[in-house]
């Protein structure tokens, strides 16, 4: 398996729906957000060997969430979620997924996101979140966590 970009540390399993994505890689971003990668590994891919479109929207639906938690301090269920497969990744590629939270409103929170395999656009996905409650882990002590684990 290739190595790891620098700046990305193992992401601590989250739950038992990211448990069986593992391992999937977190990196903060200077501007507060985070970018979410991976390498397409069997359990990601589909009879063809290419990356599963459900493994493609799980990791979307993560970022994106993952990011409202850190930009706003809040969290809610995804209400909905709009996919365009742009792409393909093969297994070994190394994926990056990068989300950008566009609107906060008192009910509803809005993000999109852009996944890349390699380096070419594979994926746009964008998002609604019903705002709910407090993110139900501490987001920032995730990455530590992480941090410390993998070195």
């Amino acid at each position: 398996m290739a190595d790891v970009p620098a700046g990305f540390h193992r992401l601590d399993r989250m739950d038992d729906v990211i448990g069986g994505f593992d391992p999937v890689y977190i990196r903060r971003e200077a501007d507060g957000h985070v970018t979410l990668g991976f390498h397409v590994g069997q359990q990601h891919c589909n009879p063809r060997g290419h990356c599963h479109g459900g493994t493609w929207a799980t990791m979307a639906d993560v970022v994106m969430g993952v990011n409202v938690g850190f930009v706003t301090g809040l969290s809610g269920p995804t209400v909905s979620m709009s996919i365009d497969f742009l792409g393909a990744a093969a297994e070994g590629q190394w994926v990056e997924g990068r989300a950008e939270v566009l609107r906060w409103t008192p009910n509803l929170g809005f993000a999109q996101c852009r996944f890349s395999a390699d380096g070419e656009i594979a994926l746009r996905a964008n998002a609604v979140f019903r705002r709910k409650f407090p993110p139900h882990r501490d987001f920032e002590s995730l990455i530590a966590r992480s941090s410390e684990q993998n070195g």
